[in-house]
C-alpha cells in the first residue's frame, strides 16, 4: 500500500505540472531541485518529505493538501 501512495503522488505531482505548462528541466530549475532528483519524484521512486512536497506545490501554486487530495491519499 505505501508504494501504491508514493505513485499516486508522483502521478498527482506530475499531472499538476503538466497542466502549469512546466517541463521537468524548468519546473525542477524554478522550485530549485536537481532536475534528475525531481524526475525520480515523479517517477515514484522516492518517498519525499513535508518539506519537498510543500515546495512542489508552492511552485505550482497549490498545497500540499491538494496534491494529496489529487492522489487519493
Amino acid at each position: 500500500m505505501p508504494e501504491q501512495n508514493v505513485r499516486a503522488l508522483a502521478t498527482a505531482i506530475r499531472k499538476a505540472r503538466v497542466e502549469a505548462g512546466y517541463t521537468q528541466e524548468a519546473f525542477a530549475a524554478r522550485i530549485d531541485l536537481d532536475r534528475s532528483y525531481y524526475g525520480s519524484i515523479e517517477r515514484g521512486e522516492r518517498n519525499i518529505g513535508v518539506e519537498a512536497l510543500a515546495t512542489i506545490a508552492t511552485g505550482l501554486g497549490t498545497t500540499a493538501w491538494q496534491l494529496l487530495r489529487k492522489a487519493g491519499i
